[in-house]
């Protein structure tokens, strides 16, 4: 059964709907009206009163038409009879805000179960329990209580998110909102009673404007399916980027407490990642840095891992860059001796014509120093990539905008990817406006681009 219905859909109601907006029940209401969504909105209150000026009913049965999705903000145990009273009114889906189900033990397991098979006797989809919900920011179906879209404005965008957690999902929704870079998906699946992560996995790829996806989970019912999803993303072209976790006897235990999750003790997943081309990182930090670089292009010529040329104001960021390549299995582009003699021409005697690029301090003498060594070596063609660092450049005498637009008009006319790094928020920020990936450091910066490489078998 599709689930259309979560990501579209046309008619939604709340049940537990509340007046503030800062409540549980009043963030989707909220959210849906702030965002403008152009489908129908059903708050189900009790006292039958508007709500966030919004006319309510009493309940489900009022309602005059079968809604495509019911969000359930209602305590655990009233979760099945409201689930029967969505099967009743013909509901096409429902999230289930509530936990203290399988992650309870076995009573909340058979609880758990009893929902999923009324869900399915129905023909309903259920999302939850133990959910904060998903969102589609294209058409403001924020059928969820995420605090962290208040934090950080929504914005469309070519990311999808499919997280079995809630947090984790957000952590990565605000790092890319912080990169500046907007989100279309939200999708939390929490205890995974019916819709699960591959579904979510399966419905986001359908959607030819989602470029990038970001994946965390904590099990894999099927591997099948897991499989058929990362080949749609293949044959599509669009990089999952997995983090995986509940990998070790230690994490199982803490997954089955947190979504009554099995864990991810397979020894076969990584081999299922490489066949795919599915990329895995290590955390959140990693995972959603990584997306910057996969929306910037990569030379057609090149073929993974990138060749990779460090260039640095700093001797001690060039050393740091060059051990960060080896560390992510990076190899150092070999410029080529054009490139070599040009750099010659441009650097001062006491700096060395390879890679990595030591600009020195001339480039604070020098400020067109920084675009002609840029475009040297981006133009190179042994080089597919470039890691720039600039440390200390915010103070007078360096002219951070005229840097940052020079570099994107190098990284643009050698069409290759080049991932910037400073640990100056303002640097960074004036950097991000020309359309470059930024990153604290050269370490983050490096690490991202080497999800540009195949995973290892």
């Amino acid at each position: 059964m599709t689930i259309d219905c979560l990501l579209r859909p046309r008619s939604v109601a709340i049940v537990g709907a509340s007046g503030n907006p800062h409540k549980i029940g009043g963030r989707p209401l909220h959210y849906m009206l702030q965002q403008g969504f152009a489908g129908t909105l059903y708050p189900v209150s009790q006292r039958g009163e508007p709500v966030q000026g919004v006319r309510s009913h009493a309940s489900l049965h009022e309602l005059p038409e079968a809604p495509d999705c019911v969000v359930l903000s209602v305590p655990a145990e009233a979760a099945r009879e409201q689930l029967q009273a969505c099967a009743a009114v013909g509901a096409r889906s429902a999230v289930l805000f509530s936990s203290g189900f399988a992650e309870l033990g076995e009573a909340g397991r058979a609880e758990q179960r009893r929902l999923a098979e009324c869900a399915a006797d129905a023909g309903l989809r259920l999302l939850g329990p133990n959910t904060i919900g998903c969102a589609n920011f294209a058409t403001g179906a924020v059928l969820s209580f995420a605090s962290i879209f208040t934090g950080f404005a929504p914005q469309d965008g070519p990311v999808a998110i499919v997280s079995q957690s809630g947090a984790v999902g957000a952590s990565a929704y605000a790092l890319l909102r912080d990169y500046g870079v907007g989100v279309r998906y939200f999708c939390a699946t929490g205890n995974q009673a019916d819709v699960d992560v591959v579904d979510f996995l399966g419905a986001v790829l359908a959607d030819e404007g989602v470029r990038v996806v970001l994946l965390y989970f904590e099990e894999v019912r099927s591997r099948d399916s897991l499989a058929a999803a990362l080949a749609h993303a293949a044959a599509r072209g669009v990089p999952v980027i997995a983090l995986c976790s509940a990998r070790t006897a230690s994490g199982a235990r803490m997954a089955d407490c947190h979504t009554g999750a099995a864990g991810l003790r397979d020894p076969g997943l990584a081999e299922l990642f490489a066949a795919h081309g599915c990329h895995q990182v290590r955390s959140v930090a990693e995972m959603s840095a990584a997306v910057p670089l996969w929306l910037t292009p990569l030379t057609p010529a090149a073929k993974p891992p990138p060749r990779v040329a460090v260039i640095s104001n700093s001797g001690a960021s060039c050393v740091l860059g060059a051990d960060a390549c080896d560390a992510h299995a990076l190899p150092l582009a070999q410029l080529g001796s054009t490139t070599r003699e040009r750099l010659d021409a441009l650097l001062p005697p006491f700096s060395r014509s390879r890679n990595p690029v030591d600009l020195t301090a001339m480039l604070l003498a020098n400020p067109a120093l920084l675009e002609d060594c840029v475009r040297a070596v981006l133009m190179d063609d042994g080089c597919d990539a470039a890691a720039l660092s600039l440390l200390a450049i915010a103070g007078p005498g360096y002219d951070v905008a005229r840097f940052a637009r020079e570099t994107a008009a190098a990284m643009r006319a050698s069409g290759k990817t080049l991932a910037f790094s400073s640990p100056d928020p303002r640097v960074r920020a004036q950097f991000a406006a020309q359309g470059i990936a930024v990153f604290a450091g050269e370490f983050e910066a490096l690490a991202a681009l080497a999800t540009r490489a195949p995973a290892p078998p």
